[in-house]
């Protein structure tokens, strides 16, 4: 899946906008550091029998608000709340987690939600409050725990304008967050591996029912039910299967346009596994490939394993980002290139850090990333092929591993 532009710090959207950063086949022939001191090096990256020290990342958000002189944090984005707690609710469940600087995190619910993160969210008190009154209760919350400067990821803009009207000094800091989340545990890496299996499952059997005749949602149902058939929970995105002309779309999900010989048709595809996604796309066509779909696709293949080797811990984003548009400028299809060469991938499809020509990161040893080089050409079509890759010392592994070959 592909990085958008830049994430929007302030987003007004209407009354509730968000403060934020931004019987069948089987397949059974498909193979299925500062902070805290649960990042590991490279000779450590065996994740057999691993468990989350959720206790961990708390105290490494206590210990980023002791070093900034605040009162506490505020979580409202589910994914982060899991994160810290354990706790997954449904993608627009609303609720927060209150995290003292000197007391035990306080999570709020609404009724629909509190049997169960009662019974699961670990390291909190769970306490429900009332449907519709979150925002006045987290207000007293903070002002029983005797917060005053307050950080958040999330918050909705009437939120903001409340808690500010109460006298509490509070600031938008997604990076609090993501001074954790965007290393990854040795935990996480083994569900994201677990991830890509499940991802790959689904890439081939997509490629599998590619065919004259069959309907692009077709091929989409076909990997979707045979992800989900060998363990993952949902998908991580809507699942793109762009055929013919449409494969130039770079986000051409799927659609009833029916499959033709001579099409080039890109999947784009991710499983879930324990909240956590992987990222595939494959490029392939329907019998033989002219020349000019055969020298696209190679140079995309060409650029991808070019980035992909120039993967390694301390190299700065924007080089792997430059290596494959080299490759591309060089075959003269780089302004055909419609975006960056990759993205974080974990609990959200789409995390730090950025792989783009206007990236200031740089990799680190535990970042996952996507490395994902494509060509759009208006009424011929497209080409993209993607991996989910963990950054190791010296190189890039490759987690999801479907052939990349075009026939």
């Amino acid at each position: 899946m592909i990085v958008s532009k830049t994430l929007i710090i302030l987003l007004f959207q209407q009354k509730n906008a968000l403060i934020s950063p931004l019987p069948r086949q089987q397949y059974s022939h498909v193979t299925i550091k500062s902070l805290r001191p649960n990042v590991y090096s490279e000779s450590e990256i065996s994740t057999q029998g691993c468990q989350t020290d959720l206790n961990e990342r708390i105290k490494a958000i206590k210990k980023q608000l002791e070093n900034l002189g605040l009162d506490g944090y505020l979580v409202t984005n589910v994914r982060n709340v899991y994160y810290l707690t354990d706790f997954l609710d449904i993608s627009n469940a609303s609720l927060c987690l209150i995290v003292p600087l000197d007391r035990d995190p306080v999570l709020l619910t609404y009724p629909l939600s509190y049997l169960a993160a009662s019974e699961t969210a670990k390291g909190c008190t769970v306490k429900v409050v009332d449907p519709g009154s979150l925002a006045e209760c987290m207000i007293e919350e903070a002002v029983q725990l005797k917060l005053k400067n307050i950080h958040f990821d999330e918050m909705s803009f009437p939120t903001y304008l409340k808690m500010l009207g109460k006298g509490l000094e509070v600031k938008q800091d997604s990076d609090m967050i993501w001074n954790l989340r965007r290393i990854k545990e040795k935990v996480e890496i083994e569900y994201m591996k677990r991830a890509a299996e499940l991802t790959d499952v689904g890439a081939q059997a997509g490629l599998e029912a590619v065919k004259a005749g069959t309907l692009e949602y077709e091929v989409a149902a076909e990997a979707e039910y045979a992800m989900r058939r060998n363990g993952s929970e949902g998908v991580a995105f809507e699942t793109v299967v762009a055929s013919g002309p449409r494969s130039a779309y770079p986000h051409g999900i799927c659609a009833d346009r029916r499959i033709h010989k001579g099409d080039i048709v890109v999947l784009d595809l991710g499983a879930l596994f324990k909240g956590y996604r992987s990222d595939i796309t494959r490029t392939t066509i329907v019998d033989e490939p002219s020349p000019r779909q055969r020298q696209v696709f190679d140079l995309v293949l060409e650029a991808q394993e070019k980035a992909f080797r120039h993967i390694h811990s301390g190299v700065a984003c924007r080089e792997v980002d430059e290596v494959a548009r080299n490759v591309l400028k060089k075959g003269g299809y780089v302004k055909e290139f419609l975006h960056g060469v990759g993205h974080g991938v974990g609990l959200d499809t789409h995390e730090q850090p950025t792989l783009s020509s206007r990236s200031n990161d740089f990799l680190e040893v535990g970042n996952i990333v996507t490395v994902e080089p494509g060509i759009y050409i208006k009424g011929f079509g497209g080409a993209r092929i993607e991996d989910t890759v963990l950054v190791l010392k010296e190189e890039g592994e490759r987690l999801t591993k479907t052939p990349r070959t075009l026939t």
